[in-house]
């Protein structure tokens, strides 16, 4: 099934390019991405190293207002496993793997997004259980240089927890697919929302100090489900220098969250932590320390254990490879 799956999503991956390539001219910009990173995070006698490799496109004109989008496209796949130099909790392996695919395209008001999923101990191949897989379709409403309002559908397909009247799993579910966007002078916003809401703003984002707020929730347990990276920052240039937002630092909070299938404990195992960092982002590159000051291990969705305090290191990049 989870190679069927991936199948499918690449084909339909393919076949949407293919579709916009033969609509636009050759003009348009198109850039292959190398996405990579590496985190540290040190927790009392845990280690934990969590290295990124990836590949994407970037196809079209990005900064344009809403107006004027006829052909954008996204895409990228991650690869990150994430390795513990002893077991976190007895029965949970020292070595766990997360997959993660993204399509977001934009042909004039039509929205297209191909979503797919991995993170357990034996990803893909371990069934349903180990993988969720989206697509989705959106038209845009609202399109105004300044705002845009996209309202569609999607299918998912995974493991969901529900059962039909024949007692077989619900493996395919229908959602909403949301999307609304705001772009001022003073403020940025974009909203999602497919199997949970997403919410993205900056404020003041051309001037030299700016406030981003990222905030997401798949869970609704408690206010620790709350995936949230806040950032006060200051740009070493302003908006009128030829660098423009060509660096910048920052000081930050953050509640960030992990979370694989465990297929030979017929569970899950999550790992929150909640920290205070500072980032210094320049261009394609940003580096990201912070100290931990609170963390947990989760079993099923409950906290069994918190494996203490501690700090972290990150750092994230992107090599562009321009084709036209």
């Amino acid at each position: 099934m989870g190679c069927r799956i991936i199948i499918v999503v690449l084909l339909c991956t393919v076949a949407i390019f293919s579709f916009a390539e033969n609509q636009v001219d050759d003009n348009i910009p198109f850039t292959f991405l190398i996405p990579y990173g590496y985190d540290f995070w040190q927790l009392s006698d845990q280690n934990i190293h969590i290295p990124a490799l990836g590949a994407g496109v970037l196809y079209g004109k990005q900064d344009l207002p809403f107006d004027e989008v006829e052909r954008r496209f996204f895409g990228i796949a991650l690869y990150q496993p994430m390795f513990f130099n002893q077991e976190p909790l007895s029965g949970v392996p020292k070595f766990l793997h997360q997959i993660d695919f993204l399509m977001d395209g934009r042909i004039n008001r039509h929205q297209l997004l191909l979503i797919f999923k991995s993170a357990a101990d034996n990803p893909i191949v371990g069934g349903l259980s180990t993988f969720q897989a989206g697509a989705g379709w959106g038209y845009e409403v609202i399109r105004q240089p300044s705002l845009s309002l996209i309202i569609g559908g999607a299918l998912a397909l995974g493991d969901f927890g529900l059962k039909l009247p024949s007692g077989g799993p619900l493996s395919f579910l229908p959602v909403p697919l949301i999307r609304f966007d705001v772009n001022t002078r003073w403020f940025i916003s974009s909203f999602d929302f497919l199997t949970g809401p997403n919410i993205k703003f900056t404020i003041a984002p051309r001037e030299r100090f700016r406030f981003t707020a990222d905030m997401r929730m798949d869970h609704y347990r408690s206010i620790n489900d709350l995936i949230c990276d806040f950032v006060f920052w200051y740009r070493l240039f302003d908006n009128n220098h030829q660098f423009g937002d060509f660096a910048e630092i920052g000081l930050g909070f953050k509640n960030q969250s992990k979370e694989f299938v465990l297929l030979n404990m017929g569970t899950s195992f999550e790992l929150q932590q909640t920290s205070i960092f500072a980032v210094a982002d320049i261009s394609l590159l940003k580096i990201e320390a912070g100290w931990i000051f609170d963390s947990r291990y989760m079993i099923g969705g409950k906290t069994v254990e918190r494996p203490g305090r501690g700090f972290y290191f990150s750092i994230q990049g992107i090599i562009p490879i321009s084709i036209k």
